[in-house]
Order: structure tokens, then C-alpha cells, then sequence
């Protein structure tokens, strides 16, 4: 029985949010702690490579389940037209539980005003045990809309 899986979920958010939010996970994560996901991410550096370019590494500093973490990603891809970044956790605390852990953000335009943000986690689990990674996925749903919240000024 393999412990490869996929978890999705998606948040709504303003249609003008979905360019703001590719922009900063493709070009700007070192914001992402300052515009609104600051309750989960509190730090990103750029560690290697060229940042919007696949093969740049980052490193995090953040905070899940009440916990002070690190790790370190790699872009694998980017796709402009489906506003996409995938990354891959290459080094860090989650893959003491995760023998392989992918986040894919999409930023997908509805029109009439709003937009969804799809964050796709895809992964394998070291041992059966290992809970589902849903702490994650709500965090980064959370950061979206604190991001957007940030962005537009919340009212």
C-alpha cells in the first residue's frame, strides 16, 4: 500500500488578489511574512539561485500547530499563464514525517470580481502513522487570504 497522496483546498479571494498573489510567490516570497501570512510564514530568504526562476532555493521560518520551524524549497515550475509555482521541500523539519512534500499554488481568475487560490499538496509519508498534512494546507489557505486582506485593506 503506498503512502503517496494529494490534499487540496481553495480559498475565494478578490480577482485583482490572484495577480498579487502569484507576484509574491513567484517574485517576492521575503514579502510574504509583511503582507498578512505573517501569522504562519515569518521569514523567507532567497538561499540559492535566482529568485522566479526554477532551481532557486528558499529558506522559511514559520510556525505550524504552535511550533517554530524551518525548511527549505525549491521552485520546480513556474507557469505564467496559469499564474502557478510548484516547490518542493528540499531540507527541513517536515521531512522528518514526509519522505517527499510538493506545494503547488494556483491563482486561478473567476472573473465578475473574484478569483480562488489552489494550494495542492502532494506527498509521501514516511510511516502510515504520520497524520495528514491539513494543519499545512489551512495554514496556507489562511496566509492567502491574510495576503489579500493586506493587499486590498481589510474592512
Amino acid at each position: 500500500m503506498g503512502l503517496k497522496r494529494k490534499l487540496e483546498g481553495e480559498v475565494e479571494i478578490r480577482e485583482s488578489a490572484a495577480d498579487v498573489l502569484h507576484d509574491l510567490y513567484k517574485n517576492r516570497p521575503h514579502h510574504i511574512a509583511h503582507s498578512g501570512g505573517s501569522n504562519f510564514i515569518q521569514n523567507c530568504d532567497l538561499h540559492n539561485g535566482v529568485v522566479a526562476k526554477p532551481g532557486a532555493i528558499f529558506s522559511w521560518t514559520y510556525t505550524l500547530d504552535g511550533k517554530q520551524r524551518t525548511g527549505k524549497t525549491e521552485i520546480e515550475e513556474i507557469d505564467e499563464e496559469k499564474k502557478m509555482v510548484r516547490q518542493k521541500v528540499v531540507e527541513g523539519d517536515l521531512l522528518d514525517e514526509y519522505k517527499s512534500l510538493v506545494f503547488i499554488c494556483h491563482a486561478i481568475p473567476k472573473g465578475k470580481g473574484s478569483s480562488t487560490v489552489k494550494w495542492t499538496l502532494e506527498y509521501e509519508k514516511v510511516h502510515p502513522g504520520i497524520p495528514e498534512p491539513s494543519s499545512m494546507l489551512d495554514a496556507l489557505l489562511e496566509a492567502a487570504k491574510g495576503i489579500e486582506d493586506h493587499h486590498h485593506g481589510s474592512k
